[in-house]
C-alpha cells in the first residue's frame, strides 16, 4: 500500500508531503485516496494554477524558449547571488515554483538552491529562466544516468534517486532524450550543462566500469569510458563485447557522436576490429594436408573469405578515418596495429597450412577450377548463346571482393546468378594470370615464352598471347563475330550512351579490363580506392545492360596480400636482383627453410624445367625495393581464390517506372570534412506501395572528372556499400565526404543514382567545395593544367549559377585576373546601393564560384584577392 500511495502522488506532490502522511500510521486505500483527491484539486491561483497542469518537459521547453512562464519566472527574485532567501516562505508564487519543480522531479530543495547559485548561468538579482531550468535539467540528467546504471551509484547523494518512484525517474529520462534530440539551442544547452553537472559525480566519474554502465549515454563521460573498456576488450580478444559495445554506439542519435563526429570514427574502427577479431575466431585452425585441394579451397570459401573482407575493410577505415585528433588515437594506433598482426598470423597460418596441401595433393586442382579452362568453360558458351556477353577481366580482384560486388548488384528472378572460385595460375602476377584468361591452353598445357629470364606471355596458334590487344585478337578468333572490342572500365564509365551502344555494336563478345586495384595498390594506396573500384564495376554493369549486353562474368588474374611491412619481416632467398616479391624463378631448385619449390612443368607448363620457389606463408622476398603493403605472386588463398561472377539476364533492361529525387543541402564541414544532408524522394503522382524502399546513389564532381571522392561516413536513413549508398527512400541522411585532386580547388558535387535501375533525378548543389590538393609529378602537373585550361576557354558554366549582369562581371574579371579593388567593384556594380546589395549577398555569391575568396585591407581600401581555382 505505501508504494502504492507513492505511484499515485508522484508528479502531483512533492515526495516529503508522501512521506509525511505515510508516517502518520493507519494507512487504508480509502483514506489515501481521499488525501490525495484533496490536495490536487484545491482551489489554486494565479501561477500555482498555471503550474499544475504542466509537464516537465513543457515547463523546461518554456524557460529555455523565452515563453510565457519563463518571462514570468524571470520576474520572481528566488535567491540573490549570495544565496540568501529574499522572499518569505510564505510567498505563493516563489512556494508554486518550488512545489512543482519538486513534484516533477522528486529533487530535493537544497539541490535546486544550490544549482540555482553555480549555474553556468549568470546569477544576478533576479534568477534566470536558464538557471532555473538548469536546476531542473541537473537533476534529471543524475536521475537519467541511476534510471540507466545496472548497479547502484557510488556518488552519495546519487542514493536518493534510487528510492524514486518509476514514474518520477521515467519523467526525468524522458526529458533527456528530448534536449539530445531538440534544437540547436536546446542541445547546446544540455551539452553545457552535463558537463557541468559531471563534476558533482566525484565517486562515479573515472571509477564506475563500462560493464555497469546501462545503453543510454546521458553523461560525456560515460561514452569514454566505455570507447576505453572496448579497446581493452579488443587488447584482450574479447571480441563480443567489444561489438556489442561498438553496435550500441552506431545509433545515428547517439547525442555525444553525434556533437564530435571525430568519436564516431573512433567507434567504426572499433566495430571494424572487433569485426576481424569475430571473423578470426569463426574462420578456426588452418587447412591440413588432410584435406583435398578442394576442400581446403571451400574451407577458405567459406570462412576465410570473410576474414579477408573484414581485413580490408579496415584497413580502409584505417586510411579514412583515423587522424592524430581522433579521442584515443594512440590507443586506437595500438589496436589496429595489433589487429594487423593478428590478421598476419591467421594468414600465415592459411598459407601454410595449403602450402601442406598442396604439396600433398599437387598445386593445380582439377581442370574445372583451373584458371586456364575458365574462358572455353563459361566465357564462350555464353557469348555463343543468347545474347552478348561482357568479359570483365579485373587486375587483382580478390574472392572476397566478388562476393561484395555481387552483394551490391543484388538478386532477382530474372536473373541467374552463379558465383564460383578458381585458382589463379602461379606465380600470381599479372603477366601470367591475364594472359591465360584468353584461350591459350593447348591439351592442359600452356606454351610459355620468356623474355630477360621472366615471364613474358603464353604461346596461341599462329601468335604469342602478351598484352591487351593479342588476348583480345585471341578471345576474338576463338568467340567470332564481326567484332569484338575491348574497352578499359574508365572508359564504359566515360562514354556516353550513344557512343557505348555503337561502340559495342553486333559484338558477341565485350572484353572489359580494369587496372585500378592493382595499379593503386602498386603505387601504395590501395585502401583508398577499393570501394570506389567496386562501385565503378557496379555502375559498368549496368551501362552496359542497359547497352544491351545480356551476359557478363567478372573475374580476376590474381589476388592480393594487403600488408603493413614495417611491422612485417621480409625473406631473403639469394640475390636481390633474382627475386621477385612473392617468387623467385630459377633454373636450378633451391629448397630453403619457410619456402616451397615447384618444377614449372609440374604446374602445366609446356617448357624448359624452370623451378618455381615462393614463401611457404605470407612473407614477402628482399627484393631492395620500396615497400608498398601490396604483395602478390605466391600461393596464398588471398591470392590465387579468384572469383568467377555470372550473371545471365533474362528481361532486356529498362528502367523502372517510378520517379524519384534526390534533395540536398550542405552542412557545416566537420573535422576536415565536407558534410551535406539528403533524402531521397518519391515524385508527385507515383504511388508510394510500388516503389523502391532502397536506392543506391554516389558522390560526382561533374565538372573535375579527375577529382577523387572519398565518402568517410554516412548517418540516419542510408549506410555505405561497396563504394556507394544505399538510401532509405523518403529518410533524411547526412553524408560526410572528402575531395582530393592533382591540386587545390573548388568544385561543385552531384548526387546520382550510379545503378540506373529507377529513374532518379539527380541532385547538384550549388556551392562550390574545397578539394585538397595532392603532390604530383611535374609533367602530369603541366599536362592537366593545360587540359582544364582548354576547358575553362570553352565553358564558363559557373557563372550561370550567379545573377547576370553586373555580380557576374565581378566574378569573371576575378577569374581572369585575380584581384578586383572596392572601388572598381563600386563602378562595375553602378553606384553605392548596389554595392552594399553585393556586400550582404557576397557570401552566397562566394559559394557559386569555382575558387576562393579572401578580402585583404589596405587602410580604407578593400580589395578582393582570388586563392585558387579549378584548373
Amino acid at each position: 500500500l505505501e508504494t502504492l500511495i507513492r505511484d499515485a502522488a508522484a508528479g502531483k506532490i512533492r515526495p516529503d508531503v508522501t512521506d509525511e502522511y505515510l508516517q502518520r500510521g493507519q494507512l487504508s486505500l480509502t483514506a489515501a485516496d481521499v488525501w490525495l483527491h484533496d490536495l490536487t484539486t484545491t482551489g489554486e491561483e494565479g501561477l500555482a494554477s498555471q503550474l499544475r497542469d504542466v509537464t516537465l518537459t513543457e515547463l523546461v521547453d518554456d524557460l529555455l524558449l523565452g515563453r510565457s512562464l519563463a518571462q514570468r519566472i524571470s520576474t520572481i527574485p528566488l535567491v540573490e547571488a549570495s544565496g540568501v532567501d529574499v522572499v518569505g516562505e510564505g510567498d505563493p508564487d516563489r512556494r508554486a515554483i518550488r512545489d512543482r519543480i519538486v513534484a516533477l522531479t522528486g529533487m530535493s530543495e537544497s539541490w535546486f538552491d544550490s544549482s540555482l547559485q553555480t549555474s553556468f548561468s549568470s546569477v544576478q538579482e533576479q534568477t534566470s529562466a536558464e538557471a532555473v531550468a538548469y536546476a531542473i535539467c541537473s537533476w534529471a540528467a543524475c536521475v537519467s544516468y541511476v534510471h540507466d546504471l545496472l548497479v547502484p551509484p557510488r556518488t552519495r547523494f546519487l542514493a536518493a534517486v534510487t528510492r524514486l518512484p518509476q514514474l518520477v525517474r521515467t519523467t526525468c529520462h524522458e526529458l533527456i532524450v528530448h534536449l539530445q534530440n531538440g534544437s540547436e539551442r536546446q542541445q547546446t544547452f544540455y551539452r553545457r550543462m552535463a558537463q557541468d553537472c559531471e563534476s558533482r559525480l566525484t565517486d562515479d566519474v573515472g571509477q564506475i566500469a563500462a560493464t555497469d554502465l546501462g545503453r543510454f549515454d546521458t553523461f560525456g563521460f560515460e561514452e569514454e569510458t566505455v570507447l576505453k573498456a572496448s579497446l581493452q576488450a579488443l587488447q584482450e580478444a574479447n571480441w563480443p563485447l567489444a561489438s556489442d559495445w561498438s553496435a550500441r554506439r552506431s545509433d545515428p542519435d547517439s547525442f555525444w557522436l553525434r556533437r564530435e563526429p571525430l568519436r564516431r570514427n573512433a567507434w567504426q574502427l572499433v566495430a571494424g576490429a572487433a569485426k576481424l577479431g569475430t571473423a578470426i575466431a569463426a574462420a578456426g585452425t588452418a587447412p591440413h594436408s588432410g584435406l583435398g585441394l578442394a576442400a581446403a579451397v571451400d574451407e577458405y570459401v567459406r570462412v576465410g573469405a570473410a576474414v579477408d573482407q573484414a581485413h580490408r575493410h579496415l584497413m580502409q577505415d584505417r586510411q579514412k578515418l583515423w587522424r592524430a585528433q581522433i579521442p584515443e588515437s594512440d590507443a586506437i594506433r595500438t589496436v589496429l596495429d595489433q589487429m594487423q598482426q593478428r590478421w598476419c598470423d591467421w594468414a600465415g597460418a592459411w598459407a601454410s597450412g595449403f602450402s601442406s596441401v598442396c604439396r600433398t595433393h599437387g598445386y593445380l586442382p582439377d581442370s574445372a577450377a583451373q584458371q586456364r579452362t575458365l574462358f572455353e568453360d563459361v566465357v564462350k558458351p555464353l557469348a555463343n548463346g543468347n545474347g552478348p556477353t561482357a568479359f570483365f577481366v579485373v587486375d587483382a580482384f580478390r574472392y572476397e571482393m566478388g562476393q561484395e560486388l555481387l552483394a551490391s548488384i543484388g538478386e532477382s528472378a530474372k536473373t541467374d546468378v552463379r558465383l564460383d572460385w578458381r585458382l589463379a595460375e602461379l606465380p600470381t602476377v599479372t603477366e601470367v594470370g591475364m594472359n591465360v584468361l584468353a584461350p591459350v591452353s593447348k591439351g592442359g598445357k600452356l606454351q610459355l615464352h620468356l623474355a630477360g629470364g621472366r615471364i613474358a606471355g603464353f604461346g596461341a596458334g599462329e601468335f604469342r598471347v602478351a598484352d591487351p590487344e593479342t588476348r583480345r585478337r585471341s578471345m576474338h578468333t576463338r568467340i567470332g563475330g564481326r567484332t569484338c572490342p575491348r574497352i578499359d572500365l574508365d572508359e564504359v564509365l566515360r562514354l556516353e550512351p550513344g557512343s557505348l551502344k555503337r561502340k559495342i555494336a553486333g559484338a558477341r563478345m565485350v572484353l572489359v579490363h580494369s587496372r585500378e586495384i592493382d595499379s593503386a595498390g602498386e603505387a601504395g594506396f590501395g585502401p583508398a580506392v577499393f570501394e570506389t573500384v567496386l562501385k565503378d564495376l557496379r555502375s559498368a554493369w549496368h551501362l552496359l545492360r542497359e547497352s544491351g549486353i545480356q551476359n557478363f562474368v567478372f573475374t580476376a588474374d590474381h589476388g592480393f596480400l594487403l600488408l603493413r611491412e614495417e611491422s612485417h619481416p621480409m625473406r631473403i632467398h639469394g640475390s636481390r636482383s633474382e627475386a621477385q616479391r612473392r617468387y623467385v624463378l630459377s633454373e636450378t631448385a633451391a629448397y630453403h627453410t619457410g619456402e616451397v619449390t615447384v618444377p614449372l612443368r609440374d604446374l602445366g607448363y609446356d617448357c624448359e624445367d624452370l623451378q618455381l620457389m615462393m614463401p611457404d606463408d605470407i612473407a614477402v622476398f628482399d627484393t631492395g625495393k620500396q615497400r608498398k603493403g601490396f604483395a602478390h605472386g605466391g600461393n596464398s588463398l588471398q591470392e590465387r581464390v579468384i572469383p568467377v561472377l555470372t550473371l545471365c539476364h533474362r528481361t532486356v533492361a529498362g528502367g523502372g517506372s517510378m520517379q524519384y529525387s534526390v534533395q540536398a543541402v550542405r552542412r557545416e564541414a566537420v573535422a576536415g570534412m565536407h558534410c551535406l544532408s539528403a533524402t531521397v524522394e518519391l515524385a508527385a503522382g507515383s504511388l508510394a506501395f510500388t516503389s523502391m524502399y532502397e536506392l543506391d546513389l554516389a558522390v560526382r564532381t561533374p565538372e573535375a572528372p579527375d577529382v577523387a571522392v572519398e565518402l568517410c561516413e554516412v548517418r540516419g536513413g542510408a549506410r555505405r556499400s561497396a563504394g556507394t549508398l544505399i538510401a532509405t527512400v523518403g529518410e533524411e541522411f547526412e553524408l560526410f565526404f572528402r575531395l582530393s585532386g592533382e591540386q587545390d580547388a573548388r568544385v561543385t558535387i552531384e548526387l546520382y543514382h550510379p545503378g540506373g535501375e529507377e529513374n532518379v533525378q539527380a541532385c547538384r548543389l550549388r556551392e562550390r567545395f574545397d578539394v585538397t590538393g595532392r603532390a604530383a609529378e611535374p609533367s602530369r602537373a603541366a599536362e592537366k593544367s593545360i587540359r582544364q585550361l582548354e576547358q575553362e576557354a570553352a565553358s564558363q558554366s559557373w557563372l550561370a549559377e550567379l545573377p547576370e549582369g553586373a555580380v557576374r562581371d565581378v566574378f569573371l574579371h576575378l577569374s581572369q585576373f585575380g584581384a578586383v579593388t572596392e572601388p572598381e567593384v563600386m563602378e562595375m556594380l553602378g553606384g553605392g546601393r548596389e554595392f552594399r546589395r553585393f556586400s550582404r549577398a557576397f557570401e552566397r555569391y562566394a559559394e557559386c564560384v569555382p575558387f576562393r575568396i579572401r578580402i585583404d585591407h589596405a587602410g580604407s581600401m578593400k580589395r578582393y584577392v582570388r586563392e585558387g581555382m579549378n584548373g
